[in-house]
């Protein structure tokens, strides 16, 4: 494991931010660092964010506001974390609650076989409290309090409180990063809902039933999990030969793919975040405007019993879908389960049917271990309507 040692020099100050996974450094990750270097003077010299991909699940997302899908195509932690202490090296650190940004940053350094220790740093929570009274602890209400601009907290402190400055070490390359205003990378080359059944075979089609049918029951299973794998791409193109598609009739067979999806959304007249969400992937992955379609294409449905009655199910993320206006529980999911006849599993294994991602980009224990086993996944909107359970 590398070490560095702590330097004398210069008087930089380092404000840093994290948002993690969750609380406990030894367990969750980092999901997105900011800094901002300033002068002792307090002029801003340098500023730096990225968001970070935790390979895992993210943890609350109503806390940090990110989702699997944000952060696909963000760094890792350790395609960062030489630039990142270049970018600290030498300053005195300061943060809101330091002790847990730093303890996350040490531990996140660790993984990747960098000794940081436990840097020392400035909390500008405890030091709004020692110095001044003030009734909350948090950032916004400490400056609230004295009367000061976020952008202008830095206290005057006597030096000896000054906490020591960053360990220093070689300088490596400014790190890459990817803020939240810049979109994740597409999930497939664009060159190529509910069941397909619900979907049906759009009429006036130039070509057969049975060859629009065949391609779009296994559309709808390769995309169940809202997710295209090159192999997926290579066996529709694969049954599209077989039945003589061509490529006019397979975009047509998309656009009407999507259109139905459209059409199941708008039955009630009202689109949801999450409905909107599955949209958007959807037509990411066929390469499509998400444009609602201003008529959705007729098609023949056609009706039939779940196939997933009997089959074991268990669930990953927190849902993000609702009924009536209310999120789904992990409890209301299972019990809804369990009443559309589905045996409720509390974790992956060879012997499980189906895991239900509320993420399609989650990259949870779970989601890595059906993975692994080949374990069948399905986006949680698909699931609800495979079963039959409405939802908004």
């Amino acid at each position: 494991m590398d070490t560095w040692v702590r330097t004398s020099a210069p008087t930089d100050w380092c404000v840093v931010d994290v948002e993690t996974t969750g609380l406990h450094p030894s367990m969750d990750r980092v999901v997105e660092i900011g800094l901002v270097r300033l002068s002792p003077a307090g002029r801003e010299i340098d500023c730096w964010t990225t968001l970070v991909n935790p390979d895992r699940d993210v943890g609350a997302t109503e806390i940090h506001g990110l989702t699997a899908g944000d952060l696909r195509g963000a760094p890792s932690f350790g395609d960062i974390a030489g630039g990142f202490l270049s970018l600290i090296a030498g300053t005195r650190i300061a943060a809101h609650n330091a002790r847990f940004d730093i303890s996350f940053l040490s531990h996140e350094l660790a993984r990747c076989g960098l000794d940081w220790g436990t840097p020392d740093g400035l909390c500008t929570m405890l030091a709004a409290g020692r110095l001044w009274l003030v009734d909350g602890r948090s950032l916004g209400s400490c400056c609230e309090a004295l009367g000061i601009d976020l952008v202008n907290a830095l206290p005057e402190l006597d030096v000896a409180s000054l906490p020591a400055v960053a360990p220093s070490f070689p300088s490596a390359p400014r790190p890459y990063e990817r803020s939240r205003s810049v979109p994740p990378p597409p999930r497939v080359n664009p060159a190529l809902g509910s069941l397909a059944c619900q979907v049906g075979v759009p009429e006036g089609l130039d070509t057969s039933a049975a060859a629009a049918t065949q391609y779009l029951d296994l559309l709808d299973r390769v995309l169940e999990d809202r997710r295209l794998t090159d192999d997926e791409v290579i066996a529709l193109a694969a049954v599209a030969e077989e039945w003589a598609l061509d490529v006019k009739s397979v975009s047509a067979l998309n656009a009407a793919y999507l259109s139905g999806i459209w059409k199941l959304a708008l039955a009630d007249s009202i689109v949801t975040d999450a409905e909107r969400r599955d949209l958007g992937i959807l037509a990411e992955l066929l390469g499509l405007p998400l444009d609602a379609p201003s008529q959705p294409m007729e098609t023949t449905r056609h009706e039939h019993q779940h196939e997933l009655a009997g089959k074991s199910v268990c669930f990953t993320g927190a849902s993000v879908v609702t009924i009536h206006g209310i999120a789904l529980t992990r409890g209301e999911q299972e019990r809804l389960a369990d009443e559309a006849g589905l045996v409720v599993k509390p974790g992956v294994s060879r012997k499980l049917d189906l895991l239900v991602l509320a993420d399609p980009d989650s990259r949870s224990g779970k989601a890595k271990a059906a993975d692994a086993l080949g374990v069948r996944k399905m986006a949680e909107p698909v699931f609800w309507r495979a079963v039959g359970v409405e939802i908004d």
